[in-house]
């Protein structure tokens, strides 16, 4: 019997924003993801002390995604809207449709800081550390 479990296109994102070592309280975390002919949009917003989640975002398979293997191309960008800038947060392409498939394994956990210039950590592009 053929596998019926989701495809996860974008794992659960948890982080932290921070301003000059100081919790971000209000701002905007984006998440675009663009899969297929599919382009998608969701927001969240940092709590009191900076921090924010994202749930997983899944597909239904459909029978063709369950018969034949393939390597997906995922385009996922994550920005942090703040006092009218946005800063890019994260920007990956993810091959696979495995729960936490982006960092192999480990969850996305991550720390922002807006004073940071984007810059590329292992594979993933922007202002956010890996945790």
């Amino acid at each position: 019997m053929a596998n019926s479990s989701p495809l996860v296109i974008f794992s659960q994102v948890k982080g932290t924003v921070l301003e000059q070592g100081r919790a971000v309280v209000g701002a905007v975390i984006e998440r675009q993801v663009e899969w297929n002919d599919e382009k998608s949009t969701d927001r969240a917003k940092t709590a009191a002390d900076g921090s924010f989640v994202l749930p997983a975002l899944t597909r239904k398979a459909s029978l063709l995604d369950r018969l034949l293997p393939s390597e997906p191309m995922v385009k996922q960008t994550i920005l942090i809207l703040h006092e009218g800038k946005s800063y890019k947060a994260w920007y990956f392409f993810k091959r696979n449709y495995k729960d936490n498939g982006e960092l192999d394994g480990r969850p996305i956990q991550m720390v922002c800081r807006l004073e940071r210039e984007p810059a590329k950590h292992g594979e993933v592009f922007g202002i956010c550390e890996l945790q």
